[in-house]
């Protein structure tokens, strides 16, 4: 493997610069961090990517170049151009090609630790439920099948007008063993093809009727195919755009943005490509009480809600190679599917 392909498969951003600034090589995770492309990087100066000539990170390029002199920042916040705030780690040190002096920039973007440190929570907590509801769907079940057919037998042997007695006890064991099935999520394997997923967030649209004044799409055209399964998707897209229309006002507005980012740790994994569909709402947030454990099994704040609507979703977009982030930004609600683009 050689140089530059070691510097692709690292997830940190690194650029190099000349003596005099220039950038001449940044890998795909800089590449994310500045929201720009290489070839447009590599036409700017080091100093043009930031808001403020006075960063910490150009002094210590200027003490790398002038006194060849390794440095290390810990936690410090950059204004970027292209990208608003960030707090990033930044490691500078010299390094020498044929002879001539260059620089070395290593940035860790706080942001990206902690969503990794975020979504391996909310993957422990997908299975920590998995385990739970089976073990109770298992202790549930079983008497619940001893119930019904003790209730078909009765209802052969009484008479006609008490009936409607052993029909209730029926209908009530089947309404349970559907709800306990849901909370496992698909019986059926999943059909795995090239979607576009902008159109599918247009169909659920549609079907959830919202008005053209409560939404505005914000889509990046630029993703390709996903290799998912349609159907899931479209049930995990009707929930949460169903709690975001939900949660608004008449006058409230539900931002549906689209966009890829670079190097993704998913349940470990690392893929060099993920989409981000984001809904983000403006509406009356989510109950503080609850926040830690949405995506546990019948946790929900709403009256008639069942509780199930975000943990199923979460155990379809892992069947999906993806997850379900949430979080609060600006008094905006905000949960992100997050799928690897396998196809690029």
């Amino acid at each position: 493997m050689d140089a530059q392909n070691i510097l692709e498969s690292i997830t940190t951003s690194v650029i190099i610069t000349n003596k005099f600034m220039e950038i001449i090589h940044v890998n795909s995770a800089a590449e994310s961090l500045f929201s720009s492309s290489k070839e447009v990087l590599k036409k700017s100066k080091l100093r043009d990517l930031f808001a403020n000539d006075k960063s910490i990170i150009i002094n210590q390029v200027y003490d790398a170049i002038a006194l060849n002199q390794s440095s290390t920042s810990r936690d410090i916040e950059i204004s970027l151009k292209a990208r608003g705030r960030h707090n990033v780690d930044c490691y500078v040190q010299t390094i020498f090609f044929n002879k001539d002096k260059h620089v070395l920039l290593e940035m860790r973007a706080q942001k990206r630790i902690k969503n990794i440190v975020e979504n391996a929570k909310f993957v422990n907590q997908n299975n920590a439920t998995e385990m739970i509801t089976r073990s109770i769907a298992h202790e549930i079940k079983n008497p619940l099948g001893g119930i019904k057919g003790a209730a078909q037998l009765l209802k052969k042997e009484i008479k006609e007008e008490h009936k409607e007695f052993t029909n209730i006890i029926i209908d009530e064991v089947d309404r349970l063993k559907n709800y306990i099935d849901k909370m496992h999520g698909p019986l059926d394997l999943p059909n795995f093809k090239d979607i576009n997923i902008h159109l599918l967030i247009d169909k659920v649209i549609k079907i959830l009727g919202i008005k053209s004044i409560n939404y505005k799409k914000n889509y990046d055209p630029s993703i390709p195919t996903l290799f998912v399964d349609q159907d899931m998707i479209i049930q995990i897209l009707l929930n949460l755009l169903k709690n975001a229309n939900e949660a608004i006002t008449e006058t409230g507005i539900i931002e549906i943005k689209t966009r890829i980012d670079r190097s993704f740790t998913i349940n470990s994994i690392r893929h060099k490509l993920v989409a981000v569909i984001s809904i983000i709402d403006n509406g009356i947030g989510v109950n503080k009480d609850i926040a830690n454990k949405l995506f546990l099994p019948l946790i929900t704040d709403k009256e008639k809600g069942s509780g199930l609507g975000l943990s199923i979703s979460q155990k379809l977009i892992q069947i999906n190679k993806g997850i379900i982030t949430f979080e609060e930004e600006n008094k905006k609600t905000i949960f992100k599917m997050i799928i690897p683009i396998e196809k690029y």
